[in-house]
C-alpha cells in the first residue's frame, strides 16, 4: 500500500512539476537590412525560438558593396549573395526585449574595379563573424522589429582576381528586422 501512495505521490508531483514549465516555441519569418561602412546588407530571415531564452537563426541574402575609391583603384562597386547561420539569447524567458548573440555571414562577391585605364573584375569568398546585441519588440504577439548592433571582423577566405579594398578588417554592422512572429 505505501508503494502504491508513494508512486501516486511522485506523479502528482512530476504532472505539476511539468505544468509549471514556462515558455513556448515561436518562428519569426522577416526581412532585414544592415548598413556598414563599405555597403549594405538586405537578408531574409528565418528565425527558431525555443522555449526558454533561445533563438537560431537562418539569413539569405545580398551583399551591395557600394562605390568607393581605394588606394589600389579609382573606383570599386559590386555585390553577391550570401547567408549566415546566428544564435540569440534572451535575458527574458520569452524571445523579446533584450537579446546579445553571435553570428557568422559567407558572401561570394563579384567586384568590379577601374584604374586609370584598365577595369577588371574580383571574384571574393567572405567571411563575417560577428557578436550582436539588441532589443525585440513584439506587437500583438504576431509581429516583431528588432534594432541591434553588431561587431566582428571580415575575412577574405578566397579571392580570384586582383586585390580589392573590401578586404580583411573590423567591422560594425547596425542594423534592423522586421516581421512576422507564429
Amino acid at each position: 500500500m505505501k508503494g502504491i501512495i508513494l508512486c501516486l505521490f511522485f506523479t502528482v508531483f512530476f504532472i505539476a512539476a511539468r505544468s509549471q514549465e514556462i515558455g513556448f516555441n515561436t518562428t519569426d519569418i522577416g526581412g532585414e537590412f544592415q548598413w556598414y561602412n563599405k555597403g549594405a546588407v538586405f537578408n531574409l530571415q528565418l528565425a527558431f525560438n525555443a522555449k526558454i531564452h533561445h533563438s537560431f537563426l537562418l539569413r539569405a541574402g545580398y551583399n551591395n558593396a557600394k562605390l568607393q575609391r581605394t588606394t589600389t583603384h579609382d573606383s570599386e562597386e559590386g555585390g553577391g549573395f550570401g547567408g549566415g547561420l546566428g544564435y540569440r539569447y534572451y535575458f527574458k524567458p520569452f524571445p523579446y526585449k533584450f537579446f546579445i548573440g553571435t553570428r557568422v555571414d559567407l558572401w561570394k562577391m563579384d567586384i568590379t574595379w577601374r584604374k586609370t585605364l584598365i577595369e577588371g573584375s574580383t571574384n571574393l569568398w567572405t567571411m563575417q563573424p560577428a557578436l550582436e546585441a539588441g532589443y525585440t519588440v513584439v506587437i500583438n504577439d504576431n509581429f516583431f522589429f528588432t534594432p541591434y548592433v553588431a561587431a566582428g571582423t571580415q575575412v577574405n577566405l578566397k579571392t580570384e582576381g586582383e586585390k580589392v579594398g573590401s578586404g580583411d578588417g573590423f567591422i560594425f554592422l547596425p542594423g534592423i528586422s522586421a516581421g512576422i512572429r507564429f
